[in-house]
């Protein structure tokens, strides 16, 4: 790539010399002598930069600012004004003070070989740097279109990632209180009083199952139950959890937390009555 870009910039420079140098073909000999020393001296340092691209920045950054007025002046033709304009579209969009040095250089020149008349070209030179300002700026607003973008997904991952973090975060706190209300709890009937109080139940009562009960849990919408099977030692059991509301059963999280408690009443219940019968309590 860097090798492209002096590629451009040497054939640039090479061209804009040869035209200085081919409008002082008609000139005295002595003039033409004098044009070439600088002319030789541009092109080889032009060439020795595009052999070895990491050599003379001093040139590479001002070395057209330098040669290329003083070629112009030396040709002593009006016509040399038009070598200064390439430079202006060609670093206005890189270099902004280079653009506009070349700029305010080709209105010097248009005044020192026109005149006042030279002034007439002045809005026409500033027309060309600020039209060559166009693809800076486009690309600009471009580079600007793509980081609000980024930043407009990377604030929306931010925001589901931060939702997600706050639904862990509450269900990492609903199972820590859990486990405070199973270690404070002596027996079952403390234990199903705090998962009433901890969830805000209706109620909560444990029932006998048949021999054949299914281990998924069994959620009534209509009446507002979730019954959670519990295998035990002797049998089955229901633990059953009455909502205030029909619309809490709809609430997933809600019902994973009362799922995973009513599971944890084996901790408490080590011995029950002859199958299928097992005594009931309610709260």
């Amino acid at each position: 790539m860097l090798r492209d870009i002096g590629l451009v910039f040497f054939v640039y420079r090479a061209l804009v010399c040869f035209f200085l140098v081919a409008l002082s073909f008609d000139k005295p000999v002595t003039q033409k002598a004098l044009l070439i020393i600088p002319f030789a001296l541009y092109i080889s340092l032009s060439m020795y930069v595009f052999l070895f691209p990491g050599k003379l920045r001093l040139f590479k950054n001002y070395g057209d600012v330098f040669f290329l007025p003083l070629i112009a002046l030396l040709s002593g033709q009006r016509e040399a004004l038009f070598a200064l304009l390439p430079p202006v579209a060609m670093y206005t969009s890189r270099d902004l003070f280079r653009g506009m040095l070349f700029t305010w250089l080709s209105v010097g020149l248009a005044l020192y070989y026109y005149g006042l008349a030279g002034l007439a070209l002045a809005p026409v030179l500033l027309a060309l740097f600020f039209s060559s300002l166009h693809p800076d700026l486009v690309e600009a607003l471009r580079k600007e279109r793509f980081y609000v973008k980024n930043l407009r997904k990377s604030h929306a991952k931010l925001l589901r990632d931060y939702g997600k973090l706050q639904r862990d975060f509450h269900h990492v706190l609903q199972r820590a209180q859990l486990v405070e209300v199973l270690q404070e709890s002596t027996n079952l009937q403390e234990y199903l009083q705090a998962l009433k109080e901890l969830f805000q139940l209706k109620a909560v009562s444990v029932t006998p199952a048949g021999e054949d009960t299914s281990e998924d849990p069994i959620l009534n919408k209509a009446g507002g139950v979730l019954s959670v099977p519990v295998k035990l030692a002797r049998g089955w059991v229901y633990v059953n959890f009455f909502f205030h509301s029909p619309l809490e059963v709809y609430d997933e999280r809600k019902i994973q937390d009362l799922e995973k408690a009513g599971r944890l009443i084996n901790l408490f219940i080590t011995a029950h009555e002859e199958r299928p019968q097992v005594k009931a309590v309610a709260l």
